[in-house]
């Protein structure tokens, strides 16, 4: 069956929040659509977002098997692991992560995966499912019958997302198929959507607009018109013929619930207390790492957050887990790249050449004095006036060091100097075209600027420089002396 697709990606109205960490895929002639919702602040969430898109389009696309549930599973695992090493590599990607909502559909069968709370809906014959459950601790009681529909209001300080991708080695996708019937339509959205609109005002749009890019923009145009106070991205998949219906019933959300025989009128009750729950919660989600008391650190996090911004947010509670792995771990790790590499799952070398990189940068440094250490060490410390500083000393005595261009835009960028942090990347990329975290954050600070196209533009010249340089990937030297 043909398939359409319509998409909106925008960093919404709150200006405390200048850069969009959403990313998205769309690829109906592969059939692979995907939303992605970057965790980690300012400093990293739009890497994470924009790293899992990219691994994950490239596996499988390029991935010679047909399509499955372990591919898929295989595809968001490499994902994980990426912007896990990542992470570790640098104290400024420290905590970064992604929630991940995919559909991959292949004749009459869509496979769903998810990690964390960007949701996928689905319309068929009036009838409107929620098909995923967010991961999030009020969401694992409500399934687990622990929690009522009723009491679900109450809690809402409880959703907080508790899994996603770059927080462990391993993470746990949840993939569930379906099988699609020609005139469905499928929603993949981001939580910038969901947490303004109730489950049946997202039903009345898809069912009243028959071109999905039309669905998309109003669904855009109804959270503006609520404060859009977060990242907001939605794909509108339609399979097949479109068809202009009302709806039905939405179904509901618990695990019974998702049985087309059961939908009921007290799945809107349960929707709309959710919903209201999650709108009380407030904005974006933060990753909280490590500490001796999560819940404690949670709280004590929510409370500063309200203070500085007056929109307390949700709290990833992920505590604890940055740990080494075991040696069954690795050996597992290194059977899922072996599998990989053998279903052309040519992606596997990321890793392993990044990590030979950032060995040969290490020799480096020990050999020679780094002239980058001064400006890293203000910059890890906080002090990005100071560091800029080092960085623009280093820049004069050596106007071809990318490193120092790359570094001044990350000094740039935490001052909110956007335009300066675009020409200082713009340097680097031009002084080094592989050094690929550049074009993520160009195209970061572009946007933030308001310069939307040169941001389109910018990540495009990044997928093409990934494709022209198939040697080691280029990464940034983090061996700083303050960590």
């Amino acid at each position: 069956m043909e398939l359409k697709v319509g998409s909106v990606c925008d960093r919404g109205l709150n200006r405390k929040r200048p850069v969009n960490q959403d990313r998205f895929v769309a690829l109906p002639e592969r059939g692979l659509f995907a939303v992605f919702d970057g965790v980690g602040g300012q400093r990293a969430g739009e890497v994470a977002s924009q790293t899992a898109a990219e691994t994950i389009e490239e596996a499988l696309t390029h991935a010679v098997e047909n399509s499955s549930d372990q591919l898929i599973r295989r595809a968001i695992q490499f994902a994980n692991r990426d912007i896990f090493e990542m992470a570790e590599s640098d104290p400024a990607y420290k905590t970064m992560a992604t929630t991940v909502a995919l559909v991959y559909i292949t004749g009459d069968r869509a496979t769903v995966a998810h990690v964390g709370d960007s949701r996928v809906y689905r319309l068929e014959d009036g009838h409107f499912y929620r098909e995923t459950i967010d991961h999030t601790d009020l969401y694992d009681d409500i399934r687990a019958g622990r929690v009522s529909e009723s009491q679900a209001a109450d809690q809402k300080d409880r959703n907080v997302i508790n899994r996603a991708l770059g927080v462990e080695a391993e993470v746990d996708v949840e993939i569930s198929s379906v099988r699609v019937r020609d005139g469905a339509r499928f929603l993949l959205c981001s939580d910038g959507i969901y947490r303004h609109l109730a489950d049946e005002e997202i039903a009345q749009v898809l069912a009243q607009n028959k071109d999905p890019q039309r669905a998309a923009d109003e669904l855009k145009r109804m959270v503006y018109e609520r404060g859009a106070d977060d990242n907001l991205t939605a794909v509108v998949v339609q399979v097949g013929r479109a068809r202009q219906s009302r709806v039905l019933a939405v179904a509901d959300n618990s695990p019974a619930g998702r049985d087309e025989k059961t939908v009921s009128a007290r799945a809107t009750a349960s929707a709309g207390a959710v919903e209201r729950a999650r709108q009380k919660s407030g904005g974006r989600i933060q990753v909280e790492f490590g500490g001796p008391s999560s819940r404690q650190t949670n709280e004590a996090a929510r409370d500063r957050d309200y203070q500085e911004n007056r929109s307390p947010r949700a709290v990833v509670d992920l505590s604890g887990r940055r740990e080494g792995n075991s040696t069954a771990r690795k050996l597992a790790w290194a059977l899922v790249v072996l599998l990989l590499m053998a279903g052309a799952f040519y992606l596997g070398l990321r890793a392993s050449e990044w990590r030979e990189g950032r060995a040969s940068d290490l020799n480096a440094t020990n050999n020679a004095a780094d002239p980058l250490q001064m400006g890293r060490k203000a910059f890890d410390s906080g002090n990005y006036q100071a560091a800029a500083a080092e960085f623009t000393a280093v820049i004069a005595r050596e106007p071809g060091n990318a490193q120092a261009y790359y570094w001044m835009g990350r000094a740039q960028m935490e001052q909110r100097d956007w335009a300066g942090a675009a020409q200082s990347f713009t340097g680097a990329i031009s002084r080094q075209p592989n050094l690929f975290d550049a074009y993520i954050h160009a195209a970061a600070a572009y946007e933030a600027s308001g310069e939307t196209q040169r941001a389109a533009d910018m990540l495009k010249q990044y997928a093409e420089a990934r494709r022209r340089h198939a040697g080691p990937v280029v990464v940034t030297n983090s061996n700083s002396p303050a960590r």
